[in-house]
């Protein structure tokens, strides 16, 4: 029994790295994700700046003047139209449509539909939540190659556009003060049962995500092999 616990705890410090590693990755995505609309809302802002104070300018060019009182509303509008620009939402994936959307485009809307719903889910999953975000990165760009019918794009399809949602809408339906204290039959609280099937999700978008690449893998490795044995044929090793 001695024997297996430097192996345990070695797997264990594997797992909280790659757990931290995770959770980094998707502070840093969603840091990229405000920046990008922050930039985004100023920008906006500025051109509709611009384009209120272009108009002002052609009507007191053509009108021979703006005249004090169109002059002393013109400093109210100008502020108010950058600050309207900035203020309409930004454009993003709809999570509304999830459970209509192709598999391909369901991680995009899975991450926004979970961001969206991250303050009404228990702060403890918060882990839980970006691995997940890890993983949804990871498929965007797998499922982008596999057609719409293939096996797991299907499976993907069913568990980001019904379950997890499903999942997530009825833990929120729960009125707060039973999430924690109302135990259910087989022993956990609802905060408790949405916490592993999170977990369950991450799970299984790994194993997804690890079929994808299945072919890309044994394509390295044969790759590897053809390599060595073409470059290193007749090379000596030095001792």
């Amino acid at each position: 029994m001695a024997t297996g616990a430097p192996f345990d705890e070695a797997e264990a410090r594997r797992r909280r790295l790659a757990r931290a590693e995770a959770m980094q990755m998707a502070r840093s995505r969603r840091w990229e994700k405000r920046k990008a609309n922050m930039a985004t809302r100023v920008t906006r802002g500025m051109m509709t700046f611009g384009a209120t104070l272009a108009a002002l300018t052609v009507y007191g060019w053509m009108s021979g003047g703006l005249g004090i009182g169109l002059f002393l509303l013109s400093l109210l509008l100008l502020p108010m139209a950058g600050i309207a620009g900035m203020l309409l939402p930004v454009g993003g994936p709809d999570a509304d449509d999830i459970d209509k959307a192709p598999p391909a485009e369901l991680p995009a809307i899975t991450e926004a539909f979970l961001d969206r719903q991250r303050k009404q889910l228990p702060r403890l999953a918060a882990p839980q939540l970006d691995a997940i975000s890890v993983q949804l990165a990871a498929l965007e760009k797998q499922l982008a190659r596999v057609p719409a019918d293939h096996p797991v794009a299907q499976d993907i399809g069913r568990l980001l556009g019904n379950h997890l949602p499903e999942l997530v809408d009825r833990y929120t339906r729960i009125p707060p003060l039973q999430r924690t204290g109302l135990v259910e039959h087989d022993g956990r609280t609802p905060e408790a049962t949405v916490m592993d099937g999170l977990k369950t999700v991450e799970a299984e978008l790994a194993r997804a995500s690890a079929t994808l690449a299945e072919s890309d893998r044994d394509g390295l490795r044969v790759q590897g092999k053809f390599l060595e044995a073409r470059y290193n044929e007749g090379q000596s090793v030095p001792r």
